[in-house]
This record gives structure tokens, C-alpha cells and sequence, in this order.
């Protein structure tokens, strides 16, 4: 029988910590100092408004009586339970779930880094100014921009970052332009950063099949100057941004055009550098959601595609931790004539000793780092302080362990890996392909239609590979590929384990709905009812 990894094992039937407890167990013993309120001459009563003490009589702690054995014990059980990237195959499409290398964890949790207060001055926090100077300029050689901010907290906020920036720019220029261009092909989010900040959405449809879908293009040119209302508009290009059918609804109303590159479909949109030159042609700008940069990292420059400002997410392609919903980074690079709109606080470095006095002799001199609040033009602050300091760490280990020798070799084996998996699938999943043609990037999307042959609905089969010792795909989006799955194997899976997760969704499709609509058998808990779940949640 093949084997799958993490698919079998122990389950326990773990109970509440509470329940474990034994009167008088302690993990930890603090020895006793022998000396009582007595000698110290005041007891906690003459510290703490009474109404604050508790009568243990009355109303005891309540608190677990545990061993320290038996505390590690539950919660690595209860740990278990849970997939992570650190315990099976996780291929989310358009998350970039890579494996987070430990030696950046051991960095960012030496006990001079985790234990700086947020207020420390300037004077004592240079190697960390100096860290996050020198982390910018890299970032700017991999995508040929000019300045980074670091103040976005997750890649949602780098997105309303940036939009806030086009604002901002268009209001000194006293140009009002409202609407901003987002092809379909580009990440959810897109729409949402771009109306909270103030701009009317106005999407791109991409058709896949014979029919048009939506509002006609002469609708959508009708309806594009209203304000905070989402438009539809026609595009007849299979995949990609089709030029002609953009030029119809670029104006002067315009601002920009927000573009997921490589895009949702895993496809490279190979007509940017056109695209650009008809924004900046009508004085519009072009943003790139970099989510997806671990597909050309090291191998070409957002620069050279015509991109003005970009947004990057360290919890993606520079392998710090997604958390649970955090803690993420998303900062923001810009071109030079966009830098005196970034966010506030910034670092700038000068050539001076910390008393500010200039030094005698350039023996003594050295590069002074500093957090400034002054920019005419800035959109002000976006979150506090100067962002996650311990998750840009550990991006600018990632970086410095694979040396610049090997930062290419990111997006090189993440585009073979994906399209090991397209070629691979083929001859199985038969016409689920929606690009049969087409080299994928970092990712590869199918849809339902072999899986729909068998009974078998899109759901099923996400439950059913948790059964393999999987984590499910990305299913449902994007939300224009029916029933679409897609998968993003990262440059960090061996060809075994993908071997093994594309013999999985072999053996599902084989078993057909009999099996797929009862998983998963092997977790804790087997499926929920979602509709219920999402009605009546119980959170106890």
C-alpha cells in the first residue's frame, strides 16, 4: 500500500489541562526566601485595594495543579493536531507557504533583539536602524526601485500604503483622478485597498470562454466616472491583460492601474512593459502587487516592467512566518519621484558620531542611523513605531544565508517545481488544465472537470488530501476558474513530495465520491457543516 506522509498516526483524546490537575503539583518550585510579611513589614493587602483580593475560601484560583511533564506533554499533543509547514506539504496557491529556515528563528530570539524596548533612542538601537537601512537597499537591488517603507504590517496594508501614495501624489499635482484599473486576474484585495483609500475600482474581466460575461464595454464606459461604484469591463485576452480592449478605459480620470504580476492564473503577464507605457503615456502610474515575487526573485527587476510603486510580502516569498493571520510585513518600494510621499518614521544615515558633532579625523567617523518624522508630502504614519523589526529580521537573514550567488535559484526551481506538477497532472486530469499551453510560473491552477466526472465537487477533494497527510490546496479562486484548485509547491519541496501529492490526487480521483463526501476520516474532528458553522459559531 503507497504510503503518504503524516497520514497516520496517534490521535488522542486529549482532555483539559484542568481536568489533569492534582492538588499540590507544580511545574516550577521557587525556594522559599524564610521571610514573612513580618520581616518584610508590609503584605500584599497593604499594596492592593482590597476589592482586587481574592478569598481563596470563597472563590478559589481554580488554576491547573500540573507537572511540568505533564504541561509540555498536552500542548505538544494538542500541537499536533494542527498542519503547519514545519509538519507536511503545504501548497497553498497565491500564499507562498515555503518552509521558514530555523537559523532565522535562533537570530531574531537573541535575547539583544526580542528584549528592545520600542522607545529606545537612536544612540542605542543603531545595528538595528542599520539592519533595516541595509535591508532596504537590498530590496532595492532585487527590483530596481528606490526607497522602501517598512511601516505596513501585512501585505493588505502595503496595498492601502501605496494607494495612499497615488492619492496623495495626484492631490499635489492637483490632478483629481478617481479611478483605478484592476484587471480580474489580480488578487482580491486589490479592489478593497483601492476604494478604501478613496479611488472607484474599475475591474478587468478576463473571459474564458466564447460568451462575454458581464457589463458590455460600452456600459462600462458609461458607468466608469461614478464614484465608489465597482465596473465591469470586457477583456477578450485569455490570461492576460488584452491592450486593446485597455486602451477603451484609460482617461484622464485614471490614476492607475493595479496589476498582480506574475497574476492569479500563475501566468506571467507578458504584455506589462506595453501596459505601462500607455499608463504613463495618459499620466498614470502603475502598481504591482508583488505578492507573488517569489516567481522572478533574483531573475528580473520590477523596474525594467514600467513599475512606479510595489508592495512585497516577507511572510511569502522571504520565508518569515504567516502566524495565525500574523505577524506579517508588507513593505512598499517606490521609484524617486514617489519617495517624499512614503510613510513616516523613515531611517537616514549620515556620515557623523552620535553626539551629531563631525568628526576630526575620518578614522573616527562612521555611518550614523536615525528615525525621521519630517516629510513635507508624507501620507503620515501607518502603523506604530517602525513595523514588525522581528519579521524584517528575519527576511534580511534569509537573504544573507542564501548569499546573492543563490537568490536566483529561488524562482527557478519554484517555476520547475509548479510546472513538474501542470506536466505531471495532464494525462489524469484530463481537459482541467485552463492554460494547457502555457509555462506556468510559481504556481499551477486546474479546475473541476475531471473531478466533477467522478461525483467528486472541488471540497471533496480538499478534505480528501488531508486524509494523505496534506494540507489542502487553495481552492475556489481564483474566482474566475471553475471549482478551481491551485497549487504552489515553493522551491523548498523535494520532487518525492510532490511525487507523493499528485499520486494522492490520483488515488482520490480513483476512489471516487464514495469516499471523498465522508472525509477526512483520519482528524480529530471530521467535516463540519460550514453553513452552520458559519451561522452559529460556538466558541467555547
Amino acid at each position: 500500500m503507497k504510503k503518504f506522509p503524516g497520514s497516520k498516526g496517534l490521535v488522542f483524546n486529549e482532555d483539559l489541562l484542568i481536568n489533569q490537575s492534582s492538588k499540590g503539583l507544580s511545574g516550577v518550585n521557587m525556594p522559599s526566601n524564610n521571610l514573612s510579611g513580618v520581616h518584610i513589614g508590609k503584605t500584599a493587602k497593604d499594596y492592593i485595594d482590597a476589592k482586587f483580593l481574592r478569598n481563596e475560601e470563597n472563590s478559589p484560583l481554580l488554576l491547573p495543579e500540573v507537572s511540568e511533564s505533564t504541561t509540555v506533554r498536552h500542548f505538544t499533543r494538542l500541537s499536533s493536531w494542527n498542519i503547519c509547514v514545519d509538519t507536511a506539504f503545504y501548497p497553498l496557491g497565491s500564499c507562498t507557504m515555503k518552509y521558514n529556515p530555523k537559523i532565522n528563528e535562533t537570530i531574531a530570539s537573541l535575547n539583544n533583539i526580542k528584549n528592545l524596548h520600542p522607545m529606545l533612542s537612536a544612540a542605542y538601537i543603531q545595528p538595528v536602524l542599520k539592519i533595516i537601512y541595509e535591508f532596504n537597499r537590498l530590496l532595492c537591488g532585487l527590483t530596481g526601485l528606490n526607497e522602501f517603507t517598512f511601516n505596513p504590517q501585512a501585505g493588505a496594508a502595503g496595498e492601502f500604503t501605496g494607494m495612499k501614495i497615488i492619492k496623495k501624489y495626484f492631490e499635489v499635482k492637483n490632478e483629481k483622478r478617481n479611478i483605478v484599473l484592476i484587471p480580474d486576474s489580480s488578487h482580491g484585495t486589490n479592489p478593497a485597498s483601492s476604494y478604501i483609500a478613496g479611488f472607484t475600482p474599475v475591474e478587468i474581466k478576463t473571459l474564458f470562454a466564447d460568451k462575454p460575461d458581464g457589463h458590455s464595454s460600452r456600459e462600462g464606459a458609461q458607468n466608469s466616472g461614478k464614484d465608489n461604484e465597482f465596473v465591469s469591463i470586457q477583456s477578450k485576452s485569455k490570461g492576460y491583460i488584452d491592450i486593446t480592449e485597455l486602451k477603451k478605459y484609460i482617461n484622464e480620470d485614471v490614476a492607475a492601474i493595479m496589476i498582480t504580476n506574475p497574476n492569479t492564473f500563475g501566468l506571467f503577464e507578458k504584455n506589462i512593459r506595453e501596459v505601462a507605457e500607455l499608463m504613463h503615456k495618459n499620466g498614470s502610474l502603475v502598481y504591482m502587487d508583488g505578492a507573488n515575487f517569489n516567481a522572478f526573485i533574483g531573475n528580473c527587476k520590477v523596474s525594467d516592467f514600467g513599475v512606479d510603486i510595489l508592495h512585497l510580502n516577507l511572510h511569502k516569498t522571504f520565508s518569515t512566518p504567516h502566524g495565525g493571520g500574523g505577524p506579517g510585513s508588507g513593505p512598499v518600494g517606490v521609484k524617486d519621484f514617489l519617495k517624499e510621499f512614503l510613510p513616516v518614521p523613515y531611517i537616514s544615515v549620515c556620515k557623523q558620531t552620535p553626539n551629531n558633532k563631525q568628526a576630526a579625523d575620518d578614522d573616527e567617523q562612521g555611518d550614523y542611523y536615525e528615525l525621521k518624522n519630517e516629510k513635507e508630502h508624507s501620507i503620515g504614519r501607518i502603523s506604530s513605531f517602525y513595523g514588525n523589526f522581528a519579521i524584517i529580521l528575519r527576511a534580511y537573514s534569509y537573504l544573507l544565508s542564501l548569499g546573492k550567488q543563490n537568490i536566483s535559484k529561488i524562482s527557478e526551481i519554484a517555476i520547475l517545481n509548479a510546472n513538474y506538477m501542470k506536466k505531471r497532472l495532464k494525462d489524469t486530469f484530463i481537459e482541467s488544465d485552463p492554460f494547457p499551453e502555457e509555462l506556468c510560473m510559481h504556481e499551477c491552477v486546474l479546475n473541476d472537470n475531471v473531478f466533477q466526472s467522478e461525483g467528486i465537487s472541488t471540497l471533496d477533494f480538499a478534505k480528501s488530501i488531508i486524509d494523505y497527510g496534506f494540507h489542502p490546496p487553495t481552492i475556489y479562486f481564483p474566482k474566475n476558474i471553475h471549482g478551481a484548485i491551485m497549487i504552489e509547491p515553493t522551491e523548498t519541496e523535494s520532487i518525492k513530495t510532490m511525487d507523493s501529492f499528485i499520486d494522492a490526487m490520483k488515488q482520490i480521483k480513483k476512489k471516487g465520491n464514495k469516499y471523498s463526501t465522508k472525509s477526512p476520516k483520519n482528524t480529530k474532528i471530521r467535516r463540519l457543516n460550514e453553513v452552520l458553522a458559519n451561522k452559529n459559531p460556538i466558541f467555547k
